[in-house]
C-alpha cells in the first residue's frame, strides 16, 4: 500500500492511499451527521453506499473513469427522482434492481475486456 496522494498509481492490484482514507472518513462523518439530524438509517446510508461503490470501482476492481459514468449517471437520476419525492424505499428498491446490476455488469465487462488491473490480477491472468 502506498500513501501517494496526488500521483496516479499505475501498479496493478488493490489500491489505497491517504486521499482515499480522508474521503472515507469524510463520508462516514457525513453519514453520522445525517443520522443525528434526520434519524433515518435509510437516508443516512446513502453517502456510504456511494462511497462503497466508488471504492469498489476505483480501488478494488479498478474499472476506470470511462466506465464509471455508466453507473453514476443512473445513480444521480435515481437520487433525483426518489429524493425529490422523499421516497426512500423506492430509492433502495431501484438501487437493488437497477444500480447493482449495472455495477456488476461494469465490473464483469472490465474483467473480460482486459487487461485487468484490479484485485487478484496475478491469479486471474495466470488462469487465462
Amino acid at each position: 500500500m502506498k500513501w501517494l496522494t496526488f500521483k496516479v498509481q499505475h501498479e496493478k492490484g488493490f489500491r489505497f492511499n491517504l486521499t482515499d482514507l480522508i474521503f472515507i472518513l469524510f463520508l462516514a462523518g457525513l453519514c453520522a451527521v445525517i443520522q443525528l439530524t434526520v434519524h433515518d438509517f435509510r437516508i443516512s446510508f446513502i453517502p456510504a453506499y456511494l462511497a462503497l461503490s466508488f471504492f469498489m470501482f476505483c480501488n478494488i476492481f479498478r474499472i476506470g473513469n470511462k466506465l464509471e459514468v455508466f453507473w453514476y449517471l443512473p445513480f444521480v437520476m435515481v437520487c433525483a427522482y426518489c429524493l425529490h419525492d422523499l421516497n426512500i424505499n423506492l430509492f433502495w428498491l431501484l438501487c437493488l434492481l437497477i444500480l447493482e446490476p449495472i455495477k456488476w455488469i461494469l465490473i464483469t465487462y472490465n474483467y473480460l475486456k482486459g487487461p485487468y488491473a484490479g484485485i487478484s490480477f496475478q491469479r486471474i491472468l495466470k488462469n487465462r
